[in-house]
């Protein structure tokens, strides 16, 4: 939490409680434990409340805030939260849309757009089945990070890290084709293969078809 956010709670706190004006040292300290308890029950309040977006602005969060947004029908999912380098995210999505065309991606794009240096390395473990297997595409022009395949059900959890000299996305993802195709569960790891440009917003998520779900993203360092 914020100073300025502690400090708005500490108000509402203080506020919710009728003044003691008295000498009783009883009263008083009931008073001020009504104040303090009050304050607690203020700030944790805060604390287990998603950040909203104001429509304008990328939401700036502290460590441990988190946003928590819901989407219908959309190819184009704005995160709308800054980010800066050496922080770690974590994003939990689940929602479905219609069945894409084998191949195609879910992405987060870095900073809302395709990056200048379009080059990830992007390396996973599929599981389906009794099966096991896995590949690693080194350079490639995915325009984002891979955190998904085509699918009916996309739930995912990434872990994000921002670090200008390793930019990396880890994910855990589950997904269903269709009857024939069944369930699969994806290992991924896609890292941005660019030092230099500062990561200054955590991005979009790209669907490959019109998605309905909700997004939850969390600051964790």
């Amino acid at each position: 939490m914020s100073a300025a956010s502690m400090w708005t709670a500490m108000q509402a706190a203080i506020a919710a409680v009728t003044p003691y004006q008295g000498s009783d040292p009883v009263a008083s300290a009931a008073y001020r434990a009504a104040v303090g308890q009050a304050m607690c029950t203020a700030i944790i309040s805060e604390q287990n409340s998603p950040v909203a977006w104001d429509g304008t602005n990328d939401r700036v969060l502290d460590v441990g805030q988190f946003t928590k947004d819901s989407f219908t029908s959309a190819t184009s999912i704005p995160l709308n939260i800054a980010c800066g380098d050496g922080q770690i995210y974590e994003i939990e999505m689940v929602g479905s849309f219609a069945a894409a065309a084998a191949g195609a991606q879910t992405l987060i794009q870095p900073n809302n757009a395709v990056p200048t240096t379009n080059s990830f390395d992007i390396s996973h473990i599929k599981v389906g089945g009794t099966t096991v297997s896995g590949n690693t595409l080194t350079a490639s022009a995915d325009g984002g990070f891979v955190i998904g395949y085509s699918s009916s059900v996309l739930n995912c959890k990434c872990c994000v890290f921002t670090s200008t000299l390793t930019k990396a996305v880890e994910t855990l993802s589950s997904k269903c084709w269709d009857t024939t195709n069944g369930r699969r569960l994806f290992i991924l790891n896609s890292e941005w293969l660019d030092t230099i440009t500062v990561w200054s917003s955590l991005g979009t998520i790209i669907q490959p078809n019109a998605w309905t779900g909700q997004v939850v993203c969390r600051r964790v360092a």
